[in-house]
């Protein structure tokens, strides 16, 4: 049954209306609403809600907002605020937000699509949209041509039948799903999530602000870096042999041109060949020629012209990245950027995009760009060493467990103490602070290198990973790495210990508590991995596999629970400062995995 709530007449011979008070009696003692939106666009800053849509399979509530100027009743938004039962909602972000807009605050939230993320990470990509989901849980087909017409024909017969049958099946969906959920005993991880993406909301709806003058300057700033850097690898180019890439003299500079794009892979190959750089790589058996910085790794530390080269593209990639181009990200309405996030990687973690807010440079320069309006201060709160403590936690290895007990900070120069036995001047229980800085002083090639070996290490990587990762033989990487686990053994029976447990369950699990899991496909030959005699793969394809494997589980708990850790962080606060009352006065501007 659908019923409009509508100052709107138009409607009277097709749907029952009811009013105001009525709706919301219906409502009110139900345990758990269906809810969607409809609206005029993607951002609540610059477009309206047209509809409200509540109710279950039974009864379907449409509320036209656009017939109330676009603003929400008073009396729903009361409604609303106070509701204690569960409010079921596909992909709540983007709704939570319209509804924050409008200072509506759900206090509590099931998503359909984060429980469908949590079921089925590691099996598929994608097919978690509300047309798969309600085929596959209720065997119900939802047609959904309409949807890219609403912005341009409003609310009309068509869009309010499409509206009700968005949320008719969205309590059955979620009643099937806990079924899964509970026998995959992912009842915390379900909990976490459909907690944090309010927070995560909040996020996006308050946006951060950027200094556009400053951001110009910095900009022009990183064009000159590029354009001086060009020159230096030019330069040195014919100065070394490479007249002959000489082109008529530049009538404003001066100086030859340089008849070399750089950013033809076709005519740089040539020049790096002719100054004995081997460009041939191998991929899928195939021999080719690459100029990526990967297969080329091993030749920068004693090549001039590669340093010039990869130092020269990455400040062409900075400033085409974070350059002028952000300008178009501002939003008109607010002044600020507000980015997108994807709330459960298969790692766990969050990430951003349009722009990506997570991976900016962290100079001062960048940095500064991000301010405050007058009157407002900035907070950052960050984890200090956040992966590298629930490793410790994980692991109980005992060199962690001494670095940390004994008020250590500097775990990169404690790891090249322990990597490298010319820095063993003393023995690990004396090693203090102030020794540590001595290392970070006066070897940091050791330190850089011990650094890298331990996030390739703790990402899933192998002695191979730590040679291309620091420019060290294959060697030399591998005895880093078997070094490293002498030095941690703790660790390296952890690891050990978490493949086995996934060879067991068929699925990484990250921690104890949220038991957030990766599933692995049927169609992994990992899965016969016990039945090995019987393969009839090729040994380097099943290894292969393996391999990935193996990674996964050292890496993905730690990633996993370590984003556990960051959301439940953001949920204490949110809840904190909805408690204080100071929405939308204090801002949660942006996460980075372990800092906000």
């Amino acid at each position: 049954m659908i019923y409009l709530v509508s100052n709107n007449t138009s409607f009277l011979n097709d749907f029952e209306y009811i009013s105001l008070s009525d709706s919301i009696e219906k409502l009110k003692d139900l345990d758990e609403i269906g809810n969607d939106t409809e609206t005029t666009g993607l951002s609540c800053h610059t477009k309206s809600l047209l509809s409200i849509q509540l109710g279950n399979k039974d009864f379907q509530i449409i509320y036209d907002i656009a017939s109330y100027n676009g603003i929400i009743p008073k009396e729903l938004k009361e409604f609303m605020n106070n509701y204690n039962g569960i409010w079921i909602l596909q992909n709540a972000k983007f709704d939570l937000q319209f509804f924050y807009k409008q200072n509506v605050i759900l206090k509590r939230v099931y998503d359909t699509m984060l429980a469908e993320y949590i079921l089925t990470i590691g099996l598929q990509d994608d097919g978690r949209d509300l047309k798969t989901l309600a085929w596959k849980y209720c065997g119900a087909s939802l047609d959904k041509t309409i949807r890219g017409k609403i912005v341009k024909v409003g609310l009309t017969k068509e869009v309010i039948l499409y509206a009700a049958n968005d949320i008719t099946y969205l309590p059955e969906i979620k009643r099937k799903q806990l079924v899964a959920i509970r026998h995959n005993d992912l009842e915390n991880a379900l909990n976490l999530d459909n907690a944090f993406v309010r927070v995560l909301a909040y996020i996006e709806y308050c946006g951060i602000k950027l200094d556009w003058n400053k951001w110009v300057v910095r900009t022009e700033q990183l064009l000159e870096d590029s354009n001086n850097k060009k020159n230096l690898l030019e330069d040195y180019l014919f100065t070394h042999g490479g007249e002959r890439y000489k082109g008529s003299l530049d009538i404003f500079t001066g100086k030859p041109e340089c008849l070399i794009n750089w950013k033809s892979a076709q005519q740089v190959i040539p020049v790096f060949k002719s100054f004995g750089i081997d460009c041939t790589t191998k991929e899928k058996g195939v021999v080719k020629e690459s100029i990526e910085k990967k297969v080329l790794q091993f030749q920068i530390p004693n090549n001039k012209l590669l340093q010039y080269y990869f130092d020269y593209k990455e400040s062409v990639k900075q400033a085409d990245t974070y350059g002028y181009s952000w300008k178009k990200l501002i939003n008109e309405a607010t002044g600020r950027i507000h980015c997108s996030y994807t709330q459960i990687l298969k790692t766990g973690r969050l990430s951003s995009n349009e722009p990506n807010m997570q991976n900016l440079p962290s100079d001062k320069a960048t940095r500064s760009c991000f301010v405050v309006e007058p009157g407002n201060k900035m907070i950052c709160a960050d984890y200090s060493g956040q992966e590298s403590i629930i490793m410790a936690n994980f692991a109980k290895d005992e060199a962690l467990l001494t670095f940390y007990k004994n008020g250590l900070t500097d775990m990169h120069s404690f790891v090249a103490y322990l990597l490298y036995p010319q820095l063993q001047t003393i023995p690990i229980n004396e090693i203090t602070n102030d020794f540590l800085e001595e290392i970070k002083n006066n070897h940091k090639d050791l330190r850089n290198i011990a650094k890298k070996a331990e996030f390739a290490i703790g990402y899933g990587g192998n002695g191979s990973t730590i040679a291309k990762n620091t420019g060290v033989s294959e060697a030399q990487g591998k005895k880093v790495y078997d070094t490293y686990f002498e030095a941690f053994s703790g660790m390296k029976q952890y690891f050990d210990y978490v493949l086995w447990k996934t060879e067991q369950n068929h699925y990484i699990q990250y921690n104890n508590v949220t038991k957030r899991k990766y599933f692995i496909p049927s169609t992994d030959p990992f899965i016969d991995f016990a039945d090995f005699d019987d393969w009839t793969w090729e040994g380097k394809e099943y290894k292969k596999a393996r391999a990935e494997i193996q990674r996964k589980s050292q890496n993905y708990p730690i990633q996993g629970s370590a984003a556990d850790c960051s959301k439940l962080a953001g949920i204490i606060f949110y809840n904190n400062l909805i408690a204080r009352g100071w929405f939308n006065k204090v801002k949660i501007c942006n996460m980075v995995h372990d800092k906000q």
